[in-house]
């Protein structure tokens, strides 16, 4: 067998793991992209709208854990399957109520459903490719670049669904497919042999490697503020800022097409289109970190992405149009493409027969203080405008890279690469 061909057993793993991670993804940014036709619908300030999702997003990162000592404990094909399920149900839910006028609380707690079952995913579906699978950057990888398909198509799917059926039913057609993929994944074949990996890696001694995990949970925790602050704001931000391009648009269509309404509905069309295009950009990314992350050594990897990426939100806070588009795209394609990188990282420090616990650690750090984001974000918004916002994710972009800094002094000397060994 060449040793870089996926055995059957491997693939099912990377299918079922790709497509949960895919709606994990796109069920967490359903919420933003509607921002804006949920505040006109309910006449609501943005910043009230977007507190919204704050308990959605506090869950989705502090059930990490748990889900990771029941992933180790009963199975990752089972925490994975359900989480899925469960996620669909509060997207379900949250239509529904909403359709028939229920109150903001029972809106908000549907959508806490929905950050319930998408905080199983990266504890169980990660464990599972890193344990089951013997390259796992490339693994990594290609779940990482589904996971940003996912990611990208929201705005475009979202916006359609929005235009089309209104949002209310949007969100209970998409909670419908997640509940069925949810059910294909937990009656599928994959398994893993418990606490065992299928690549052997010369490993650091423990007590340096919980160290360096220890400064890296710190570093993640600024990751997390920093990505869920400009997730967030991202399409409210472009429909503000893109200028001209939206009636540029209509014109096109108009022109080439048929005749559309010019209405706030087709302007945030035209954002989520654009913010599509944006997300899309991070696809090339993960391919390019998926391939680093076995090659490279992982520490300097982690580092130079975040480096890369900052001067791309400079160009986003101060140029509009094209150039805002441009940089948006850039950022997104390092922040996002060293995402293989620092699973391998988690993996490389952790033993694994804690895996699902410790990606459960670190993805509680990541989404938990990214949480924090949302109710920072509102009020930044409201005090300073939605371009303040774009200030305050350069802050923690700056954060992350000191802590990288941090952890290459501690770990000099230290290797810290990922050479496979096929077993």
């Amino acid at each position: 067998m060449n040793a870089n061909t996926l055995t059957k057993e491997e693939k099912i793993i990377v299918f079922f793991s790709s497509a949960s991670h895919f709606f994990a993804h796109f069920y967490i940014l359903v919420f933003p992209a509607l921002v804006m036709p949920i505040s006109r619908a309910l006449q609501l300030p943005l910043s009230r709208v977007v507190d919204l999702s704050f308990y959605m997003y506090l869950l989705y990162g502090l059930i990490s854990i748990p889900w990771g000592l029941l992933s180790d404990h009963v199975g990752h094909k089972w925490a994975m399957g359900w989480g899925v399920i469960i996620a669909g149900t509060g997207m379900f839910l949250a239509g529904l109520v909403s359709l028939f006028g229920a109150s903001l609380f029972v809106f908000s707690a549907a959508l806490a459903l929905v950050g319930i079952g998408c905080s199983a995913y990266h504890p169980s579906g990660m464990a599972l490719v890193s344990q089951g699978v013997r390259h796992r950057g490339k693994a990594l990888g290609v779940i990482g670049i589904v996971g940003n398909i996912g990611m990208a198509s929201v705005p475009f799917t979202v916006g359609l669904l929005n235009y089309v059926l209104g949002w209310q039913k949007g969100l209970m057609v998409l909670g419908v497919v997640g509940a069925l993929l949810g059910l294909a994944i937990i009656t599928s074949p994959l398994k893993v042999e418990k606490g065992k990996d299928k690549i052997k890696l010369e490993k650091l001694k423990k007590e340096h490697a919980g160290k360096l995990f220890f400064i890296f949970l710190i570093g993640v925790g600024f990751a997390g503020l920093m990505y869920r602050s400009f997730t967030v704001v991202l399409p409210s931000y472009l429909e503000l800022e893109l200028g001209n391009i939206t009636q540029v648009f209509l014109n096109f269509v108009n022109t080439r097409f048929r005749p559309l309404k010019d209405t706030p509905a087709f302007n945030t069309l035209t954002a989520n289109l654009v913010a599509t295009a944006i997300y899309l950009v991070g696809i090339f990314g993960q391919y390019i970190g998926g391939k680093v992350a076995d090659r490279a050594s992982l520490k300097w990897a982690y580092m130079l992405a975040f480096c890369f990426a900052s001067p791309f939100i400079l160009g986003m806070i101060l140029f509009s149009n094209s150039i805002l588009i441009v940089s948006a795209g850039m950022f997104l394609f390092f922040t996002l493409g060293m995402q293989p990188v620092e699973n391998s990282l988690v993996a490389f420090l952790t033993p694994a027969k804690w895996r699902s616990v410790s990606y459960g650690l670190k993805f509680t750090v990541l989404f938990g203080t990214g949480s924090f984001a949302v109710k920072i974000v509102s009020l930044i918004e409201s005090s300073w405008g939605i371009k303040s916002v774009m200030w305050m994710v350069g802050f923690f972009l700056l954060m992350v890279v000191l802590n990288m800094v941090v952890f290459l002094i501690v770990s000099r000397g230290k290797k810290i690469d990922q050479k496979v060994t096929v077993q």
